[in-house]
Protein backbone atom coordinates (compact mmCIF):
# COMPACT_ATOMS: atom_id res chain seq x y z
CA UNK A 1 0.00 0.00 0.00
CA UNK A 2 1.51 3.07 -0.52
CA UNK A 3 0.42 6.57 0.31
CA UNK A 4 0.95 9.83 -1.49
CA UNK A 5 0.39 13.49 -0.63
CA UNK A 6 -0.75 16.12 -3.15
CA UNK A 7 -1.41 20.14 -2.74
CA UNK A 8 -4.15 21.48 -5.08
CA UNK A 9 -5.30 24.72 -5.53
CA UNK A 10 -8.97 25.48 -5.91
CA UNK A 11 -10.98 28.60 -5.77
CA UNK A 12 -14.31 28.52 -4.42
CA UNK A 13 -16.92 30.48 -2.65
CA UNK A 14 -17.81 30.72 0.54
CA UNK A 15 -20.24 32.94 1.82
CA UNK A 16 -19.40 34.68 5.30
CA UNK A 17 -22.65 34.68 8.10
CA UNK A 18 -23.52 38.53 7.13
CA UNK A 19 -23.56 37.65 3.59
CA UNK A 20 -26.05 34.55 4.27
CA UNK A 21 -27.96 37.05 6.70
CA UNK A 22 -28.16 39.82 4.33
CA UNK A 23 -29.96 37.30 1.69
CA UNK A 24 -32.16 36.56 4.45
CA UNK A 25 -33.42 39.68 4.50
CA UNK A 26 -33.73 39.84 0.90
CA UNK A 27 -36.24 37.12 1.02
CA UNK A 28 -38.16 38.31 3.82
CA UNK A 29 -41.65 39.73 2.86
CA UNK A 30 -42.09 43.31 4.20
CA UNK A 31 -44.13 41.82 7.95
CA UNK A 32 -41.23 39.37 8.20
CA UNK A 33 -38.92 42.16 7.63
CA UNK A 34 -40.85 44.54 10.31
CA UNK A 35 -40.82 41.84 12.66
CA UNK A 36 -37.42 41.22 12.48
CA UNK A 37 -36.46 44.75 12.85
CA UNK A 38 -38.41 45.46 15.90
CA UNK A 39 -36.75 42.52 17.53
CA UNK A 40 -33.49 43.73 16.53
CA UNK A 41 -34.37 46.99 18.62
CA UNK A 42 -35.17 45.56 21.67
CA UNK A 43 -32.23 43.53 21.65
CA UNK A 44 -29.47 46.65 20.24
CA UNK A 45 -29.53 50.02 22.42
CA UNK A 46 -28.30 51.77 19.26
CA UNK A 47 -30.74 50.90 17.34
CA UNK A 48 -33.72 53.34 16.57
CA UNK A 49 -36.64 52.08 14.40
CA UNK A 50 -39.99 53.97 13.88
CA UNK A 51 -42.34 53.48 11.50
CA UNK A 52 -42.79 56.52 8.85
CA UNK A 53 -46.22 58.04 8.08
CA UNK A 54 -47.15 56.89 4.61
CA UNK A 55 -48.30 59.13 2.53
CA UNK A 56 -51.99 57.44 1.65
CA UNK A 57 -52.83 53.62 3.39
CA UNK A 58 -51.48 50.68 1.42
CA UNK A 59 -53.74 48.28 0.08
CA UNK A 60 -53.94 45.84 2.20
CA UNK A 61 -55.33 42.04 1.66
CA UNK A 62 -57.02 40.21 4.17
CA UNK A 63 -57.13 35.97 3.10
CA UNK A 64 -60.23 35.13 5.21
CA UNK A 65 -59.22 31.33 6.26
CA UNK A 66 -62.96 31.09 7.88
CA UNK A 67 -64.72 31.43 4.34
CA UNK A 68 -66.99 28.64 5.12
CA UNK A 69 -69.06 28.71 1.01
CA UNK A 70 -66.34 28.88 -1.20
CA UNK A 71 -62.49 28.87 -1.10
CA UNK A 72 -62.43 32.00 -2.46
CA UNK A 73 -60.83 34.75 -0.64
CA UNK A 74 -62.45 37.95 1.04
CA UNK A 75 -60.53 40.76 -0.06
CA UNK A 76 -61.02 44.69 1.52
CA UNK A 77 -58.51 47.24 2.33
CA UNK A 78 -57.26 48.62 5.79
CA UNK A 79 -54.70 51.00 7.17
CA UNK A 80 -51.24 49.81 6.71
CA UNK A 81 -50.10 50.69 10.43
CA UNK A 82 -53.06 49.27 12.08
CA UNK A 83 -52.18 45.61 10.38
CA UNK A 84 -48.36 46.02 11.03
CA UNK A 85 -49.32 46.56 14.64
CA UNK A 86 -51.22 43.51 15.38
CA UNK A 87 -49.54 40.96 17.20
CA UNK A 88 -51.11 37.55 16.70
CA UNK A 89 -54.54 36.19 15.63
CA UNK A 90 -56.18 34.22 18.44
CA UNK A 91 -57.58 31.00 16.35
CA UNK A 92 -61.41 31.14 16.13
CA UNK A 93 -62.62 27.67 16.61
CA UNK A 94 -65.60 25.52 15.19
CA UNK A 95 -67.11 25.84 18.92
CA UNK A 96 -66.98 29.89 19.18
CA UNK A 97 -68.55 30.23 15.37
CA UNK A 98 -71.72 28.03 16.81
CA UNK A 99 -71.84 29.65 20.27
CA UNK A 100 -71.21 33.27 18.32
CA UNK A 101 -74.88 32.13 16.79
CA UNK A 102 -76.54 30.65 19.54
CA UNK A 103 -75.28 33.93 21.32
CA UNK A 104 -78.95 35.81 21.58
CA UNK A 105 -80.35 32.36 22.71
CA UNK A 106 -80.69 30.90 26.40
CA UNK A 107 -78.65 28.07 26.64
CA UNK A 108 -79.47 25.58 29.84
CA UNK A 109 -76.22 23.84 31.44
CA UNK A 110 -77.33 20.60 29.88
CA UNK A 111 -77.67 21.95 26.27
CA UNK A 112 -74.36 23.45 26.34
CA UNK A 113 -72.81 19.93 26.98
CA UNK A 114 -74.70 18.69 24.55
CA UNK A 115 -73.44 21.55 22.23
CA UNK A 116 -69.43 21.54 23.59
CA UNK A 117 -70.16 17.33 22.94
CA UNK A 118 -71.21 17.35 19.00
CA UNK A 119 -68.64 20.17 18.18
CA UNK A 120 -65.99 17.28 18.95
CA UNK A 121 -67.51 14.75 17.09
CA UNK A 122 -67.91 16.34 13.94
CA UNK A 123 -65.83 15.10 10.78
CA UNK A 124 -63.93 16.92 8.65
CA UNK A 125 -67.09 17.61 6.79
CA UNK A 126 -68.82 18.62 9.65
CA UNK A 127 -71.17 15.86 9.17
CA UNK A 128 -72.21 14.47 13.68
CA UNK A 129 -71.90 10.88 12.91
CA UNK A 130 -72.99 10.15 16.30
CA UNK A 131 -76.60 9.32 17.51
CA UNK A 132 -78.55 10.83 19.47
CA UNK A 133 -78.74 8.43 21.82
CA UNK A 134 -75.15 7.71 22.13
CA UNK A 135 -74.52 11.51 23.20
CA UNK A 136 -77.44 10.87 25.77
CA UNK A 137 -75.95 8.10 27.31
CA UNK A 138 -72.25 9.29 27.27
CA UNK A 139 -73.54 12.64 29.06
CA UNK A 140 -76.45 11.09 31.44
CA UNK A 141 -79.59 12.95 29.10
CA UNK A 142 -82.50 11.75 28.29
CA UNK A 143 -82.27 11.36 24.45
CA UNK A 144 -85.57 13.42 23.71
CA UNK A 145 -83.06 16.74 24.90
CA UNK A 146 -80.43 15.90 23.13
CA UNK A 147 -82.84 15.45 20.10
CA UNK A 148 -84.06 18.90 20.48
CA UNK A 149 -80.82 20.44 20.98
CA UNK A 150 -79.28 19.02 17.77
CA UNK A 151 -82.27 19.65 15.76
CA UNK A 152 -81.68 23.55 16.84
CA UNK A 153 -77.77 22.84 15.63
CA UNK A 154 -78.81 21.48 12.25
CA UNK A 155 -80.44 25.05 11.74
CA UNK A 156 -77.10 27.01 12.28
CA UNK A 157 -74.90 28.36 9.55
CA UNK A 158 -72.80 27.00 7.07
CA UNK A 159 -76.14 25.16 6.09
CA UNK A 160 -76.19 21.14 6.36
CA UNK A 161 -73.69 21.06 9.58
CA UNK A 162 -74.26 19.11 12.47
CA UNK A 163 -76.17 16.70 10.04
CA UNK A 164 -75.74 12.54 10.11
CA UNK A 165 -74.61 12.43 6.57
CA UNK A 166 -74.59 14.03 3.10
CA UNK A 167 -77.93 13.27 2.23
CA UNK A 168 -79.35 14.87 5.46
CA UNK A 169 -76.84 18.00 4.28
CA UNK A 170 -78.27 18.50 1.18
CA UNK A 171 -81.89 17.96 2.43
CA UNK A 172 -81.63 21.16 4.72
CA UNK A 173 -79.86 23.24 2.00
CA UNK A 174 -82.78 22.57 -0.19
CA UNK A 175 -85.07 23.95 2.65
CA UNK A 176 -87.67 26.45 1.22
CA UNK A 177 -86.95 26.19 -1.96
CA UNK A 178 -90.04 26.30 -4.81
CA UNK A 179 -88.78 22.36 -5.95
CA UNK A 180 -88.26 21.28 -2.11
CA UNK A 181 -90.29 17.89 -2.70
CA UNK A 182 -89.10 16.77 -5.96
CA UNK A 183 -85.18 18.14 -4.87
CA UNK A 184 -86.03 15.90 -1.32
CA UNK A 185 -86.76 12.76 -3.65
CA UNK A 186 -83.84 13.09 -6.25
CA UNK A 187 -81.47 13.11 -2.85
CA UNK A 188 -82.89 10.36 -1.25
CA UNK A 189 -83.33 8.31 -4.17
CA UNK A 190 -80.71 9.50 -6.83
CA UNK A 191 -77.81 10.59 -6.02
CA UNK A 192 -75.73 7.64 -7.18
CA UNK A 193 -77.54 8.51 -10.93
CA UNK A 194 -76.69 12.02 -10.48
CA UNK A 195 -72.94 10.79 -9.56
CA UNK A 196 -72.75 8.26 -12.58
CA UNK A 197 -74.73 10.79 -15.03
CA UNK A 198 -77.87 8.45 -15.36
CA UNK A 199 -80.36 10.30 -16.83
CA UNK A 200 -82.83 8.65 -17.89
CA UNK A 201 -83.24 6.93 -14.23
CA UNK A 202 -83.84 9.98 -12.74
CA UNK A 203 -86.48 10.67 -15.14
CA UNK A 204 -88.26 7.54 -14.87
CA UNK A 205 -87.57 7.30 -11.08
CA UNK A 206 -89.49 10.68 -10.80
CA UNK A 207 -92.07 11.16 -13.57
CA UNK A 208 -90.71 13.78 -14.87
CA UNK A 209 -89.20 15.49 -18.31
CA UNK A 210 -85.27 15.53 -18.84
CA UNK A 211 -85.53 19.31 -19.14
CA UNK A 212 -87.05 19.76 -15.85
CA UNK A 213 -84.65 16.47 -14.32
CA UNK A 214 -81.45 18.63 -15.56
CA UNK A 215 -82.78 21.79 -13.95
CA UNK A 216 -83.14 19.79 -10.18
CA UNK A 217 -79.89 18.38 -11.07
CA UNK A 218 -77.86 21.90 -11.65
CA UNK A 219 -80.03 23.06 -8.23
CA UNK A 220 -77.75 19.38 -6.46
CA UNK A 221 -74.81 20.33 -7.93
CA UNK A 222 -74.60 24.27 -6.32
CA UNK A 223 -74.95 22.57 -2.92
CA UNK A 224 -72.30 22.23 -0.31
CA UNK A 225 -71.63 18.81 0.60
CA UNK A 226 -69.03 19.59 2.98
CA UNK A 227 -69.91 22.67 5.28
CA UNK A 228 -66.88 22.61 7.29
CA UNK A 229 -64.54 22.25 3.96
CA UNK A 230 -62.24 25.49 4.11
CA UNK A 231 -62.57 25.98 7.94
CA UNK A 232 -59.28 25.58 9.33
CA UNK A 233 -59.65 26.90 12.18
CA UNK A 234 -56.41 29.10 12.11
CA UNK A 235 -55.54 32.38 12.13
CA UNK A 236 -56.81 34.98 9.56
CA UNK A 237 -53.57 35.51 6.98
CA UNK A 238 -52.80 39.17 6.45
CA UNK A 239 -50.64 40.02 3.42
CA UNK A 240 -49.17 43.24 2.76
CA UNK A 241 -47.87 44.27 -0.87
CA UNK A 242 -44.31 44.48 -0.74
CA UNK A 243 -44.39 46.42 -4.15
CA UNK A 244 -47.00 48.58 -5.48
CA UNK A 245 -47.91 49.78 -8.93
CA UNK A 246 -50.10 52.58 -9.58
CA UNK A 247 -50.81 55.06 -12.47
CA UNK A 248 -50.98 58.89 -11.78
CA UNK A 249 -51.29 61.31 -14.61
CA UNK A 250 -51.07 58.33 -17.44
CA UNK A 251 -47.76 58.00 -15.55
CA UNK A 252 -47.00 54.39 -13.55
CA UNK A 253 -45.39 54.79 -10.17
CA UNK A 254 -43.61 51.91 -8.43
CA UNK A 255 -43.28 51.99 -4.74
CA UNK A 256 -41.99 49.36 -1.89
CA UNK A 257 -44.24 48.18 1.01
CA UNK A 258 -41.67 48.85 3.55
CA UNK A 259 -41.23 52.70 3.77
CA UNK A 260 -40.83 51.94 7.22
CA UNK A 261 -37.44 50.43 6.30
CA UNK A 262 -35.58 53.82 5.95
CA UNK A 263 -36.32 54.86 9.50
CA UNK A 264 -33.50 51.92 10.48
CA UNK A 265 -31.18 54.79 12.86
CA UNK A 266 -28.50 55.03 15.35
CA UNK A 267 -29.60 56.30 18.88
CA UNK A 268 -27.18 59.52 18.82
CA UNK A 269 -27.34 58.90 22.71
CA UNK A 270 -25.70 55.55 22.82
CA UNK A 271 -23.51 56.82 20.01
CA UNK A 272 -22.25 60.03 22.61
CA UNK A 273 -21.75 57.35 25.76
CA UNK A 274 -19.67 55.22 23.32
CA UNK A 275 -17.37 57.96 22.45
CA UNK A 276 -17.49 59.02 26.71
CA UNK A 277 -16.70 55.54 27.74
CA UNK A 278 -13.69 54.71 29.35
CA UNK A 279 -14.41 50.72 30.07
CA UNK A 280 -12.89 49.41 27.25
CA UNK A 281 -15.18 46.48 27.26
CA UNK A 282 -18.22 48.48 27.34
CA UNK A 283 -16.92 50.69 24.37
CA UNK A 284 -16.21 47.32 22.48
CA UNK A 285 -19.94 45.68 23.29
CA UNK A 286 -21.19 49.31 21.79
CA UNK A 287 -19.32 49.42 19.18
CA UNK A 288 -19.82 46.28 18.19
CA UNK A 289 -23.71 47.07 18.28
CA UNK A 290 -23.08 49.78 15.95
CA UNK A 291 -21.53 47.98 13.36
CA UNK A 292 -24.10 45.52 13.57
CA UNK A 293 -27.00 48.44 13.25
CA UNK A 294 -25.30 49.87 10.18
CA UNK A 295 -24.95 46.33 8.53
CA UNK A 296 -28.65 45.89 9.20
CA UNK A 297 -29.44 49.46 7.48
CA UNK A 298 -27.22 48.66 4.54
CA UNK A 299 -29.55 45.27 3.99
CA UNK A 300 -32.49 46.93 4.29
CA UNK A 301 -31.68 49.42 1.19
CA UNK A 302 -30.11 46.90 -0.49
CA UNK A 303 -33.16 44.87 -0.59
CA UNK A 304 -35.42 47.94 -1.56
CA UNK A 305 -32.46 49.05 -4.13
CA UNK A 306 -32.61 44.72 -5.16
CA UNK A 307 -37.04 45.11 -5.48
CA UNK A 308 -36.99 48.30 -7.00
CA UNK A 309 -34.85 47.05 -9.65
CA UNK A 310 -37.06 43.35 -10.09
CA UNK A 311 -40.08 45.47 -10.02
CA UNK A 312 -38.98 48.14 -12.80
CA UNK A 313 -38.42 45.10 -15.09
CA UNK A 314 -42.06 43.30 -14.34
CA UNK A 315 -43.77 46.67 -14.58
CA UNK A 316 -42.13 46.66 -18.29
CA UNK A 317 -42.80 43.08 -19.62
CA UNK A 318 -46.06 42.78 -18.54
CA UNK A 319 -47.35 46.38 -18.26
CA UNK A 320 -50.61 45.47 -20.67
CA UNK A 321 -51.45 42.96 -18.53
CA UNK A 322 -51.57 44.80 -15.31
CA UNK A 323 -54.02 46.90 -17.66
CA UNK A 324 -55.93 44.05 -18.03
CA UNK A 325 -55.07 43.95 -21.98
CA UNK A 326 -53.38 41.65 -22.56
CA UNK A 327 -52.68 38.13 -20.87
CA UNK A 328 -49.32 37.08 -19.08
CA UNK A 329 -46.09 37.19 -21.27
CA UNK A 330 -43.38 34.49 -20.84
CA UNK A 331 -41.03 35.95 -17.80
CA UNK A 332 -37.97 33.87 -16.68
CA UNK A 333 -36.15 34.17 -13.64
CA UNK A 334 -32.89 34.72 -15.99
CA UNK A 335 -34.29 37.33 -17.62
CA UNK A 336 -35.10 39.33 -14.64
CA UNK A 337 -31.85 38.66 -13.50
CA UNK A 338 -29.72 39.93 -17.23
CA UNK A 339 -31.91 43.19 -17.21
CA UNK A 340 -31.25 43.84 -13.36
CA UNK A 341 -27.47 42.46 -12.89
CA UNK A 342 -28.38 40.06 -10.63
CA UNK A 343 -27.59 36.79 -10.24
CA UNK A 344 -30.66 33.92 -10.92
CA UNK A 345 -30.74 32.62 -6.92
CA UNK A 346 -31.15 36.13 -6.07
CA UNK A 347 -33.66 37.03 -7.83
CA UNK A 348 -35.81 33.81 -6.80
CA UNK A 349 -34.72 35.43 -3.18
CA UNK A 350 -35.91 38.28 -3.59
CA UNK A 351 -39.57 37.30 -5.30
CA UNK A 352 -39.95 34.79 -2.21
CA UNK A 353 -43.31 35.25 -0.55
CA UNK A 354 -43.80 38.67 -2.07
CA UNK A 355 -46.77 40.15 -3.46
CA UNK A 356 -47.77 43.03 -5.87
CA UNK A 357 -50.15 45.33 -5.66
CA UNK A 358 -51.46 46.94 -8.74
CA UNK A 359 -54.75 47.69 -10.82
CA UNK A 360 -54.77 44.30 -11.96
CA UNK A 361 -55.71 43.01 -7.90
CA UNK A 362 -52.69 41.53 -5.41
CA UNK A 363 -50.35 39.03 -7.06
CA UNK A 364 -48.04 36.89 -5.99
CA UNK A 365 -44.60 37.89 -7.64
CA UNK A 366 -43.37 34.50 -8.30
CA UNK A 367 -47.01 33.50 -10.67
CA UNK A 368 -45.96 36.31 -12.63
CA UNK A 369 -42.99 33.74 -14.09
CA UNK A 370 -43.09 31.48 -16.45
CA UNK A 371 -41.69 29.98 -19.69
CA UNK A 372 -43.36 30.31 -23.18
CA UNK A 373 -44.95 28.09 -24.92
CA UNK A 374 -44.42 27.56 -28.51
CA UNK A 375 -46.67 29.31 -31.12
CA UNK A 376 -47.66 28.83 -34.57
CA UNK A 377 -49.64 30.28 -37.72
CA UNK A 378 -51.17 33.51 -37.50
CA UNK A 379 -53.68 33.30 -34.72
CA UNK A 380 -54.07 34.89 -31.10
CA UNK A 381 -51.80 33.05 -29.56
CA UNK A 382 -48.53 33.70 -31.99
CA UNK A 383 -45.74 35.77 -30.93
CA UNK A 384 -46.58 38.93 -29.55
CA UNK A 385 -44.32 41.37 -28.79
CA UNK A 386 -40.76 39.87 -29.67
CA UNK A 387 -41.89 36.48 -30.71
CA UNK A 388 -41.90 35.21 -27.14
CA UNK A 389 -44.93 33.32 -27.53
CA UNK A 390 -47.21 33.26 -24.64
CA UNK A 391 -46.92 31.83 -21.02
CA UNK A 392 -48.45 28.37 -19.81
CA UNK A 393 -50.98 30.61 -17.97
CA UNK A 394 -52.25 32.28 -21.28
CA UNK A 395 -52.35 29.14 -22.44
CA UNK A 396 -54.33 27.72 -19.71
CA UNK A 397 -56.53 30.22 -20.03
CA UNK A 398 -57.83 29.55 -23.59
CA UNK A 399 -58.07 25.81 -22.79
CA UNK A 400 -60.48 26.78 -20.06
CA UNK A 401 -62.57 28.73 -22.83
CA UNK A 402 -62.51 26.20 -24.99
CA UNK A 403 -64.06 23.59 -22.38
CA UNK A 404 -66.39 26.06 -20.86
CA UNK A 405 -67.91 26.94 -24.51
CA UNK A 406 -67.78 23.02 -25.31
CA UNK A 407 -71.04 20.92 -26.26
CA UNK A 408 -71.25 19.35 -22.97
CA UNK A 409 -73.64 16.56 -24.99
CA UNK A 410 -70.78 15.95 -26.65
CA UNK A 411 -67.34 17.30 -24.65
CA UNK A 412 -63.79 18.11 -26.22
CA UNK A 413 -61.34 15.07 -26.03
CA UNK A 414 -57.80 16.32 -25.57
CA UNK A 415 -56.64 15.41 -28.94
CA UNK A 416 -59.52 18.00 -30.30
CA UNK A 417 -58.56 20.35 -27.67
CA UNK A 418 -55.10 20.03 -28.84
CA UNK A 419 -56.33 21.27 -33.04
CA UNK A 420 -58.19 23.91 -31.60
CA UNK A 421 -55.75 25.06 -29.45
CA UNK A 422 -53.18 24.99 -32.47
CA UNK A 423 -55.70 27.45 -34.79
CA UNK A 424 -55.34 30.06 -31.71
CA UNK A 425 -51.71 29.49 -32.92
CA UNK A 426 -50.67 27.93 -29.43
CA UNK A 427 -48.97 24.49 -30.24
CA UNK A 428 -48.53 21.94 -27.43
CA UNK A 429 -48.91 17.97 -27.29
CA UNK A 430 -51.54 15.89 -26.34
CA UNK A 431 -49.67 15.07 -22.84
CA UNK A 432 -49.51 18.73 -22.25
CA UNK A 433 -53.10 19.29 -22.57
CA UNK A 434 -53.88 16.57 -20.10
CA UNK A 435 -51.89 18.27 -18.02
CA UNK A 436 -53.11 21.67 -17.96
CA UNK A 437 -56.72 20.27 -17.92
CA UNK A 438 -55.71 18.57 -14.58
CA UNK A 439 -54.23 21.52 -13.43
CA UNK A 440 -56.99 23.56 -13.84
CA UNK A 441 -59.44 20.99 -12.16
CA UNK A 442 -61.11 19.76 -15.17
CA UNK A 443 -61.91 16.23 -16.02
CA UNK A 444 -61.59 14.06 -18.45
CA UNK A 445 -64.43 14.83 -21.56
CA UNK A 446 -66.29 10.98 -20.51
CA UNK A 447 -66.61 12.32 -16.77
CA UNK A 448 -67.66 16.13 -18.71
CA UNK A 449 -70.48 14.53 -20.55
CA UNK A 450 -73.78 15.10 -20.14
CA UNK A 451 -76.84 12.92 -21.11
Amino acid sequence: MEFNTKISLETKQVLSQRQVESLNILSMPVADLHNFLQNEEIENPLMEYSLSEPSSKEEVIIRDADSFYSRRQTEKSIDMESILSLVADREFSVEEFVMQQLSAARLTAQEEKIISYAVNCLDENGFLTVRAGEIGADLGIDEETVEGCLSRLKGLEPAGIFASGLAECLRIQVRGMEDEELLGRLIDDHLRDIAEGRLSSITRGLGIPSVRARKLIAVIKGLNPRPLNGFSGGATEYIIPDVIFRQSDGQWVVELGDRFGSRVGVNEFYVKMMDEASDQELKAYFEEKLKRVRFIAGAVEQRRATLTKIAGFILERQEKYFLNQAPLRPMTLEEAAQAAGLSKSTVSRAIKDKYISSPRGCIAMRELFSIGVATCGDGPGKGGEGGQGISRNAAKECLRLLVDGEDKSKPLSDEKLVLLLREQGIDISRRTVAKYRTELGIAGAFARKEL
